[in-house]
């Protein structure tokens, strides 16, 4: 049996979270300028999103099937490939090009969590497994604050097409060096999978298990919420900040980039406040609240004139909306590990994740819809509040159900 090794797969699989995050990240941040160059509108990056996770949910109900064959770091190099494949393919800029890049960033990114959650349900210590999947989804922020850091300097030094070609040499050195770690996290890998097993190679026994089952079914819908509304404000800061509120694209960008790394901070916090002072279901219901009311907030800025435009309410609003509605990741996987067990968390992770996916997918493309109807960005993130606030009082409620249901009564003794 492999040795627990918990630092080493949370490198590994941290910075592979980092490297999806900014590929995927990369299309909103250089938006405002590329997407004129191209002949689109910047609002169609919430298409290219959009196809992506589409992408992404299908490629995490095959993750369980991908672990099971080459392996959890396995998994996580196809995924690299992935990114590799598409930064080479995106200088071409053509509309279906695109359209295949998106597929396969999509491809790529829905690998992670299940790969990632299976390496740290092994090798994580359990008393402390919500902080570790807390700190390795923190690696989403950071990868999204590199991106805002990045690329508006590089896209100045290098020109758009170059610097995606670097960033495929990156994703592509990393390949390469997971193959020294992988014989020292992945298991031996188990006999071949029977007949019947390979009759569902999308892992739709572990979706219906999900849905079957009413706490999971709950966190899992609510996560949708939460990541509609997650990704709405990370594909559209950029082009709200550029676009309608008069920040210039250098500073909008680094607002993303510090909002990200204070929703790293904030991940890393919240996962020890699931492991030693509130059930992570609990907390979900009160992150969800806060995201629908900083949403509420940020949207605000457009409609409150000059004086609700100044440099410090625009960072602030934009830092409290990373701190709920980007910080909630970690928490979500730690309560789904305690779920589930090690040889189901792969299955049950990708299973978990289509619906989170297709909140992903969902909120960049009916954000840009609202955009392309006429919307202006801050009423569309004022209607962005109304799911996660809605799915935070959703869980609130059950959780207060539960903790009233066991309460011993008057009688009971």
């Amino acid at each position: 049996m492999t040795a627990k090794r918990p630092l080493l797969a949370l490198a590994v699989t941290m910075t592979a979270q980092a490297l999806g995050s900014l590929c995927l990240s990369v299309p909103a941040v250089v938006a405002p300028v590329v997407a004129p160059m191209l002949g689109f509108g910047p609002e169609r990056v919430g298409l290219f999103v959009g196809i992506a996770y589409l992408a992404a949910m299908i490629a995490g109900l095959a993750s369980g099937q991908g672990v099971a064959r080459v392996g959890p770091v396995g998994v996580t190099q196809l995924a690299m490939l992935a990114f590799v494949v598409g930064m080479l393919t995106i200088p071409s800029g053509a509309g279906l090009v695109l359209v295949a890049v998106a597929l396969l960033f999509g491809a790529g990114y829905g690998q992670l969590n299940p790969s990632a959650a299976h390496l740290l349900n092994r090798h994580a210590p359990d008393e402390h497994r919500g902080l570790f999947f807390s700190i390795k989804q923190s690696a989403v922020p950071i990868g999204v604050a590199l991106a805002g850091l990045l690329m508006p300097p590089a896209l100045s030094a290098f020109g758009w097409q170059t610097t995606m070609r670097l960033l495929a040499v990156i994703c592509a050195v990393y390949l390469a060096l997971l193959f020294l770690a992988r014989h020292r996290l992945d298991a031996p890998l188990p006999a071949p999978p029977s007949r019947r097993r390979r009759a569902r190679p999308f892992s739709s026994w572990a979706l219906a298990r999900v849905l079957k089952d009413p706490h999971l079914r709950l966190v899992s819908l609510s996560s949708f919420a939460f990541a509609f509304a997650q990704l709405a404000f990370t594909t559209f800061l950029v082009s709200y900040l550029n676009l309608e509120l008069g920040w210039s694209l250098a500073v909008a960008a680094a607002i993303l980039a510090a909002s990200q790394i204070v929703s790293t901070l904030a991940r890393v916090g919240w996962g020890a406040v699931a492991d030693r002072w509130m059930a992570p279901d609990r907390l979900l219901g009160w992150l969800g609240v806060g995201s629908g009311l900083s949403f509420l907030a940020l949207g605000a800025l457009g409609a409150s004139g000059t004086g609700g435009r100044s440099l410090a309410t625009t960072i602030a609003a934009s830092v409290v909306c990373a701190i709920t509605s980007m910080s909630w990741n970690g928490v979500f996987f730690a309560e789904l590990a305690r779920r589930t067990t090690q040889a189901n968390m792969a299955s049950f992770a990708g299973a978990a994740q289509f619906l989170t996916f297709c909140g992903s997918m969902a909120g960049p493309v009916v954000f840009g819809e609202l955009l392309r109807l006429g919307s202006s960005y801050s009423l569309a993130y004022g209607l962005a509040m109304v799911l996660p606030l809605a799915a935070g009082l959703a869980l609130l409620f059950k959780s207060r159900r539960r903790t009233s249901e066991r309460a011993p009564t008057a009688s009971g003794g």
